[in-house]
């Protein structure tokens, strides 16, 4: 008799892609609408309208947001602050799944340059609900993401940037 053959547990595959942009305005001008979680209808059009559940944004804190159309088959958010560190970074993970999509979550971080400018950096990570989601949907859906990540980011700096120079002294 021979011994039972043992399987290795496969971990689930996390994907991810990154996009990075330069934003003409301040970090601390970005901080105050990118920190402001659960008001991103303000700036963009990827988002109908959105609400948090607590007055002060910190970890924990809760946006469910309304979808302009469906996306990856759902047309509403919820998501949770996990990462908030004001000026630096804020991380949210999504409550249940994203259609081909176990779990998925994002990181938006800044980074000041000397020239005024800021790099703002978006990540994004999925976890893939079965083996052929990486090689069947990934090679299709990462450069979606990407695309509507990069659109989302020109949308903030249009936002910040008129903001940002009305704000500085002697500007009418």
């Amino acid at each position: 008799m021979s011994a039972p053959v043992e399987r290795a547990t496969e971990m689930p595959k996390t994907l991810s892609f990154t996009v990075r942009s330069a934003v003409g305005a301040s970090s601390d001008a970005i901080w105050e609408v990118l920190g402001d979680f659960g008001t991103e209808h303000r700036w963009t059009t990827s988002l109908e309208h959105c609400e948090r559940d607590t007055d002060i944004v910190r970890v924990g804190t809760i946006r469910t947001c309304t979808l302009p159309k469906p996306l990856m088959g759902r047309t509403s958010v919820r998501e949770q602050l996990t990462e908030y560190e004001p000026g630096e970074a804020l991380a949210y993970l999504l409550e249940g799944s994203a259609g081909p999509f176990a779990s998925a979550s994002s990181r938006w971080s800044t980074t000041a340059r000397p020239d005024g400018e800021t790099i703002v950096t978006v990540e994004g990570f999925f976890t893939a609900r079965n083996r052929a989601v990486p090689i069947l949907v990934w090679p299709l859906a990462r450069p979606m993401l990407r695309r509507l990540t990069r659109r989302v980011l020109g949308e903030l700096e249009a936002f910040v940037v008129p903001q940002s120079k009305s704000a500085q002294p002697g500007t009418p």
